[in-house]
């Protein structure tokens, strides 16, 4: 029987993958990428417009205010408190 890996998960897929065909030819684990160009292509800077024929944007000052009400206490269990838990008993499930 096969080995059951740790994850479960891993199990359930591979027990859903067929098999390959009998011809079946592996290929190389990545496609093979072009080569890098050997001809250099120099940037072209967009033509920018004179300073004088669009004005800037006009110069906005935003200020947003949040406020945040006071926090609910937030639940901290310690080492003791776990323990005391999982020591309680389990009730028997429900008919």
């Amino acid at each position: 029987p096969p080995v059951m890996p740790e994850d479960p998960y891993a199990y359930v897929v591979a027990a859903f993958q067929a098999l390959p065909e009998p011809d079946y030819m592996p290929g190389p684990e990545e496609p093979e990428q072009a080569p890098p160009s050997p001809v250099y292509i120099p940037y072209e800077e967009e033509h920018s417009a004179s300073a004088d024929s669009i004005p800037p944007p006009p110069a906005l000052c935003v200020t947003a205010r949040i406020s945040f009400g006071p926090q609910p206490p937030t639940l901290s269990f310690t080492k003791e408190d776990a323990e005391r838990f999982l020591a309680m008993p389990i009730p028997p499930p429900s008919p």
